[in-house]
Order: structure tokens, then sequence, then C-alpha cells
């Protein structure tokens, strides 16, 4: 959501109307996206985000569709901050039949998606695009329709919006319970806030969730938006304190729904003024994905309609079909990239043969293409060809392996193939050439640090980590290998620190909780114990890391808590999904974790790898499920299959340690 006015000239056709497909990264997605025809005789994917007021494109589509940016003056807002922005002009942008003239948009906005799952997306049409027409998402059947002023007849009242130069609004009545020991709390009251396609949830900002405060819990949660440089920043930089509201009833567009979810209301004790200019509220996908969501801009109504017809559209299908003919154009012109575009999508698409083939017919062309020898050494990863994978990236220097994310799994997999030498000579290579990008040289320092902990050398480890801080940013990460380092050197008490730390700037992870615990001794449980329930305190019901917090729990004897925790965890995470197998993973995690029903656990947990053999999360619960058999052998022989599918992963990497230690310790190969 973007708050600006900025205006756009339409040019009206003679149809009524239009219907266009509604493209989601994956079945059920909460972002829908539109495509649409660009003066460069192509085609751009757009976040449908009826929250912003101004359009947005990315600065890759801005440079390819040869858009001149002008310094704007100012700054646009969005959830996670306020931030410096450019603006361009759009010649004119082809939604079905409808061309529309003149789109001002913004540039140089970071935190806009650049991927629906593995589909390449070009920005957000938003406000300035919507508001000359009728527009109706209709979620249920995956498609768009815009219609001419006047044209489109709603099946049924709806209500008055609220339309505005940057956005449009809409009075939500909400009704909200708790019930106490002594009785129930009842509020009811109707709030304004803004419609908005963009958000996945609906949500309250600033004093617009005064009237239900007495109903609230207090806790932190991550909160991302506009603004939020996902790929520079920790993620417990965008913990927001927030309260929930234990909503029972939305009455909107005509409609009364149910709500099993509390909604989410932020900044309410503190509010900042430039984030409370943003919105009062969001009425987003969570309120509207099963409607046919009908926004008459000169009408001034919301309706929300009963589903005519239920239809999934196959987005990333589509992206392959259509890109076939303007690959092979591409190909044959040189643009190695759009191979490598494509080939991200047959992967998702689970394509890989395709992709495999489709790769060495680009290497061919040109054998160095960094895009394309990672994509080729990750495909040899997934066919269990570590050998091959290694040596397809011998081509590429350490810095080119960094820009292209594989430089962290390069040096996990040789570690996890007991080549730490090897590793280590290329990682202080890599760090012998000047490099003057801050995010790759502590990257580079990062990977080092698990080399040099491989080796038995944490003292090392632990300077490079420092080093890696000073650099640029920290992270949670960097805490979780900080601890991982103080547990080889035998500081007990320093990992334990650097683990309460943890907890502390980001207790909804659980990984931290589990480490923690196998931590312990004796003395120090009770501050273990306070310790958790200050960390979960800080969390509102429902998002306590359960699976860890009752894994943890266990191993510190407190049994009835333990699967008091278990038990409501398994409620929540595994009783939703239907059969299959991640409802075999989940089942098997849970029981693992609790020892318990362990055979099941093994059954389940052999029909999830079967069923997806390169899902690391998969390999690393069988890993749990074989330690909770007592089977140490084939705990560590999972464990190291998870940890080569991810690498670079500091979770695995500790997994997959461990459970080698355990093995050697028995005896075990």
């Amino acid at each position: 959501m973007l708050t600006l006015l900025c205006a756009a000239a339409f040019a009206l056709s003679t149809p009524k109307s239009t219907v266009v497909d509604l493209w989601r990264g994956y079945p059920g997605a909460d972002k829908v996206y539109v495509q649409v025809g660009t003066p460069d005789g192509g085609t751009a994917l757009f976040l449908v985000d009826t929250g912003a007021a101004v359009s947005v494109v990315t600065e890759e589509a801005a440079e390819r569709l040869g858009l001149t940016s002008v310094d704007a003056g100012g700054r646009v807002a969005g959830l996670s901050g306020s931030v410096a922005w450019r603006r361009a002009t759009l010649p004119w942008i082809q939604i079905g039949d409808f061309r529309i003239d003149n789109v001002d948009v913004a540039t140089g906005v970071p935190g806009i998606p650049d991927h629906a799952g593995a589909i390449p997306v070009d920005g957000i049409l938003g406000h300035n695009v919507w508001r000359n027409w009728t527009l109706v998402v209709d979620y249920p059947a995956d498609r768009l329709e815009l219609h001419r002023p006047g044209t489109y007849k709603p099946r049924g009242k709806g209500q008055g919006v609220s339309v505005t130069s940057t956005h449009v609004g809409v009075d939500v009545r909400i009704e909200a319970s708790r019930a106490h020991s002594g009785g129930g709390k009842f509020v009811a009251a109707t709030v304004g806030i803004e419609i908005d396609t963009g958000a996945g949830d609906t949500s309250l900002w600033c004093q617009t969730g005064e009237p239900f405060r007495e109903l609230t819990t207090l806790g932190v949660e991550p909160v991302f938006g506009i603004g939020a440089a996902l790929d520079k920043v920790p993620d417990f930089q965008f913990l927001t304190e927030t309260r929930h509201i234990p909503a029972t009833l939305i009455e909107v567009g005509g409609r009364s729904i149910k709500r099993t979810l509390p909604i989410r209301w932020s900044s309410p004790d503190n509010p900042a003024a430039d984030v409370c200019a943003v919105s009062r509220g969001l009425l987003g996908y969570s309120t509207l994905g099963v409607w046919r969501t009908v926004i008459d801009y000169p009408g001034q109504r919301l309706v929300l309609e009963a589903p005519r017809t239920r239809r999934t559209f196959d987005a990333m299908a589509a992206w392959l079909k259509q890109d076939a003919a303007r690959h092979a154009e591409a190909l044959a012109a040189g643009d190695l990239r759009s191979a490598g575009e494509r080939a991200r999508v047959l992967i998702a698409h689970d394509e890989l043969p395709a992709a495999r083939e489709l790769v060495s017919r680009a290497l061919a062309a040109n054998a160095h293409e960094p895009v394309l020898v990672a994509l080729a050494a990750r495909i040899e990863r997934f066919d269990g060809n570590d050998e091959a994978s290694i040596e397809r990236l011998a081509v590429l220097s350490p810095v080119e392996m960094v820009e292209e994310g594989i430089w962290g799994e390069l040096i996990g997999t040789l570690i996890a193939l007991g080549r730490e030498k090897e590793a280590l000579t290329r990682a202080e290579a890599s760090l012998s050439v000047p490099v003057n990008d801050p995010d790759v040289r502590q990257e580079l320092l990062v990977a080092y640090s698990d080399v040099l902990l491989a080796l038995g050398r944490p003292a090392e480890a632990e300077r490079a980590l420092d080093e890696a801080i000073a650099v640029d940013r920290g992270g949670s990460g960097f805490l979780f290998r900080r601890a991982l380092v103080a547990l080889e050197s035998g500081d007990r008490y320093g990992a334990i620190t650097t683990l309460r730390q943890l907890l502390d700037v980001y207790p909804v992870g659980g990984h931290p909780m589990w480490l923690y615990a196998m931590s312990l001794k004796d003395a120090d449980r009770a501050t273990f114990r306070a310790d958790v329930d200050r960390a979960l305190g800080r969390l509102h019901p429902g998002a306590e890391p359960l699976d860890f917090v009752g894994a943890a729990l266990h191993l510190v004897r407190d049994d009835a808590a333990a699967k008091a925790a278990l038990s409501a965890g398994y409620e929540r995470d595994c009783k939703p999904f239907r059969r299959g197998p991640g409802r075999d993973n989940c089942d098997a995690w849970y029981w693992a974790l609790g020892e318990e029903r362990v055979a099941d656990a093994q059954r389940a947990s052999a029909r999830a790898v079967a069923a997806d053999p390169n899902n690391a999360a998969y390999r690393d619960t069988a890993a749990v499920v074989a330690y909770a058999a007592g089977d140490v052998a084939q705990a560590s022989v999972q464990a190291q299959a998870a940890a080569r599918l991810s690498p670079d992963d500091p979770y695995l990497i500790w997994q997959a340690r461990r459970f080698s230690h355990a093995a050697k310790a028995r005896g075990t190969p």
C-alpha cells in the first residue's frame, strides 16, 4: 500500500467489459496478479493492489520498458516505513480489451514483490489504474473483470464506499468476544478502513481498533510491506508490537462473515505519525478471498457476490506456454538470462527434465553465464550428483556465486561431503580478493566461519563471524551460528547467553529454544523456564512455535507441559492438512518430538520422503524420527541428506553435526 496522489488518463474502448485471468504464485495464494500488454510489444505481470495509491514498477521492468525516471521529491509511505522514490510514466498498458494511457508509476521502491512463486513480477497496479472502473476480483474463478462505468449490475445491494484520489474506504462492522473465567466480553463496533486486494489479512491501524482494546492480547510479530528491504535486513528488525482482536464476525459488502482468526491491530499504543498516515486499516484477502469482490469505483459501492463458478488457473503452465516462443527468439539472440527465468519456472512446475535440457542447451552457447551455471549446479544437486554440482561451479568466481546465492551452498556441500580442507582453501582464497560490496564480503566471511567450525577451529570461526557482523548488518542466523561456535568450543554458558539473546530479539523462532534445552544442566532449568515463559509471553496466543516448545520442555522433563504444547501444536499445525506428504510429515514430526507413536511416525515419514525425496524439511523430520526410534546411524544419514539439500541453513548444519556426533559416540558409521 502506498499513499501518494497520481493520475492516469483512460482511453475507453468500445467493449463494455473485459475479462482476464488472475495469476497466483501457487493455487490459493493470497496475492493475485494480472498480466498486461506493454508498449515494448511484450507483457508484464502486476500485483492487483487496490490499497496502493500509485502503481509501481520494479527497477528491472523500468529499464526493460525504457522508462525515464525523475526525482519525485518527498517519500512514499508503507507498512514497513517510508522511502524515497522516483516517478515515471508508462505510455499505456493493455488489460484485456481495454487500453489505459499515461499511467504514472513509482520506481526505486523497496519491498515490491519481484516474483509470484517462481514467476517474475514487474510491479503493482494500484488505485490510479482501477479508480475509473467497476473492478470485479473473482477470487473463486481466478478471473478479473473490468467494466465501464454504469454497465455492471451487481447481484446484491452491497454497501456504499468512499472513493478519494488515493484510496477506497469502507465501513466494516466487527463483532468480537473473549471468554473469561467469570463469563465473557462482547464488543461490536463499526470502523472505516481501506479495501486492499494487496493485503493478505484484514487489519486495523492506529486508533481504529480502540473500541476493542479491552478484548485484545498484546504481542510481537513480523509486519512486512512497502519499504521492507527483505534481502538486506534481518527478519527480527520487522518485529512489531501489535494487538489481536478476537473477532467472530465481520459485516461488509452486504455479507455477514464468520471469523475464526483474530484481526491484527497495529501500532495501537505509541503510533508513529508516518505509519498512522498510511491507513486506518485494511480489508484484505482473508475477508475477500472467497467472494466475487465487486468494487464499483464510479458508483461508489462494494458488493461481495456469491461465487458463480470455481476454477483454478495454472499460472506457471500459462507462463511457460507464453514464454516458449519468446524464449526461443531471445535464446537465438543470445539473451541467456531468459533461459534462466524459464528454467526456474520449469523447476517450480516440477518439470525438472525440461529444465535440465533447457539449461544444458543454453550453457552450450555460453558455459560461463552465472545464472545458468548456478541453476545447472542446483539441478545436479537435486539429482544427487554432488560432485557434478561442484564441478559446474568451477567456472564462477566466489563473488559471482554470492550474487547468484550459491556460494554458501557450495561451501556447505563440501563440508557435508567431508571435504572441509577443500572448502577452507576456497574460502580463504575468496577473502584474499578485494570486494567493494559489503553484503558480498559478509557472505564470504559467514561461509569461512562455517568451514572453520567444521574443522574444529571455533575460536577462529567466532572471529570470522565477528568480522561479518562488523562489515554491515547482523541477523538472527548469525546469533544461532554464534551459539553453535560456543558449544563447539566447550563454552556452554556462552552458548546459552547467545541463545537467550536470540530468544529476546526473535521469540517467534523455535530452533534456539530447542538448542537451549539441549545445552542445560539441572541448575539451569529454572532460568530456562523463565526465559521460555518470557519469550512466549511476548507472542500472541496461537503464534507460539509449539513444536519446538514441546520438544524443549520434553528435554527438561516437564512432561505435562510438553504434552500440552505438542498436543495443541498438532491440532493447529497438522489437523488442517489433507492427507498427503504434508500431513504425513507433520504427523511424524510431532509424534517424534514427543517420542510417541514412533512406529507410526516412521511409516508416515517414509511416505513423505518417498513422495518428495528432495524436500529438506522432510529429510530433517526423518532424522528426528530415526533418532526417536533409536536408529542413530539412520538419523545421521537423513540429517546429512537434509543438509546437502539446503547446505547453507545453519539449523540443518547443526542437525547434521549433532546426529553425526551421536552416531560416532555410539560407534556406528
